[in-house]
């Protein structure tokens, strides 16, 4: 039995060592997380469509629509188109109040469906009216100077620009919306950008990009004659993996900023994190095929490095898997061993928390580096951002069973669930 045990733990180290091997490129983007982008200028005056999905989102959209008017960028050069599933939707009254172009998509059942009626639209009328297009989720804000970064980003002649994304908690509404729920959930943010987005831009490689915050050029909306994007939930991840597969340039802009509501509730954090990690692994099965396909017949190393960027989550599922079964095996036997009356049940014990702890470690390291880079722009105490570090790790382990269901699951993969909402009307 003693064998036994030191085997199990041989071969989880020997594969948890290569794991973070293959990994390690995407550390690398870590190391990057306290550097800082210049300001760019643009000096061409760009075009600008923003485009709001905003299906049964009166109640939440106000600020948005106040951030919107403060924009410092001029308002003759952008235009905004809200789009709901009926008339009847009271945004629509709201959206011409602003001044602002409702768009009707009827019978849609995910973001994607709403982003094409819209796209469509604008493309009947005048293809060539807007030089980009900015999607805006209807619960975000943004930064004042927002559409005069995004332009400013745009001078790099890249496909697709994304923003940072920022914590609308921390800015909008009370205490109330900042429960540890809600802080541990933003942190995902600062893990895209700072350790990823920052790193890949200086690289050439895929920004990892959400459903909001971000900007296409206008030819490639042309090109693909809409949005393209509607096999499952998650519309931001099939663009990702389509940047891989058509060679669209990505690219990250840290003084473009927009703030996420993040939901002050674990139940419908899990709700999003579920639908999310649904949409990840749908996209993975959809586009992975012709990624590889495509480089079956010989890849450059950039090429190979931009499908790695994409696709690194599947080593972290491999890392966690291998804990995770090392540990429940360690369970099994401590409680056989235990049955029998074995010394060694508490060596099998000890191997269990090794493989919990294994997972704790796999992410508090990402956690204290996000943490740390983004230190300044987490307005909790000093005691609730070291709280923040260590319930991280915990708060991420949730995304195991998330997971799980993603992967096995066959209910709700191509449906989307409305989110309860904070209370944020007062704006800042």
């Amino acid at each position: 039995m003693e064998i036994l045990l030191y085997c199990l733990f041989a071969i989880f180290c020997g594969v948890s060592l290569i794991g973070i091997i293959l990994y390690f490129p995407r550390i690398k983007c870590y190391f990057y997380a306290f550097g800082h982008q210049e300001k760019l200028h643009n000096p061409k005056k760009n075009r600008l469509a923003i485009i709001v999905p905003a299906k049964n989102e009166s109640e939440s959209i106000t600020p948005l629509f106040d951030s919107l008017d403060r924009q410092t960028y001029a308002k003759e050069l952008y235009d905004v188109y809200v789009v709901v599933d009926s008339k009847t939707d009271p945004t629509v009254a709201m959206t011409e109040q602003r001044g602002h172009t409702s768009v009707v998509v009827e019978g849609q059942t995910k973001k994607g469906d709403a982003l094409d009626g819209c796209l469509k639209r604008i493309l009947a009328e005048d293809a060539y009216k807007y030089d980009a297009y900015i999607v805006i989720d209807a619960d975000t804000v943004l930064d004042d100077a927002y559409l005069e970064e995004m332009n400013n980003g745009m001078v790099k002649d890249t496909e697709i620009v994304v923003s940072k994304k920022r914590v609308k908690n921390y800015y909008f509404g009370d205490k109330s919306t900042r429960t540890l729920s809600a802080c541990c959930n933003g942190i995902i943010w600062t893990l895209m950008d700072n350790l990823g987005n920052y790193y890949k831009t200086k690289h050439g490689y895929p920004c990892f990009i959400v459903g909001t915050g971000f900007l296409m050029r206008a030819d490639l909306v042309r090109k693909n004659g809409g949005w393209p994007y509607q096999s499952t939930l998650t519309e931001d991840v099939e663009l990702l993996m389509d940047t891989v597969l058509s060679g669209y340039v990505t690219s990250y802009y840290e003084h473009a900023i927009v703030y996420m509501e993040e939901a002050t509730k674990l139940s419908v954090t899990n709700t999003r994190r579920q639908r999310w990690m649904t949409g990840v692994v749908d996209s993975d099965r959809l586009y992975m095929p012709k990624i590889n396909a495509k480089q079956k017949n010989g890849a450059s190393k950039t090429e190979r490095m931009k499908r790695y960027h994409a696709t690194s989550l599947n080593i972290v599922y491999a890392l966690v898997g291998t804990a995770l079964v090392y540990s429940a095996i360690n369970l099994l036997l401590a409680a056989v061993l235990a049955v029998l009356a074995h010394p060694l049940w508490w060596w099998a014990l000890i191997g269990w928390g090794i493989g919990l702890g294994a997972i704790y470690v796999y992410f508090l390291v990402p956690t204290l580096f996000a943490v740390f880079s983004d230190w300044k722009v987490i307005k909790l105490s000093f005691m609730g951002k070291i709280l923040l570090i260590f319930a991280h790790p915990i708060y991420y382990m949730g995304y195991i069973p998330v997971m799980r269901r993603a992967l096995f699951s066959k209910k709700n993969r191509h449906t989307w669930v409305a989110i309860d909402r904070g209370n944020f009307t007062e704006g800042r």
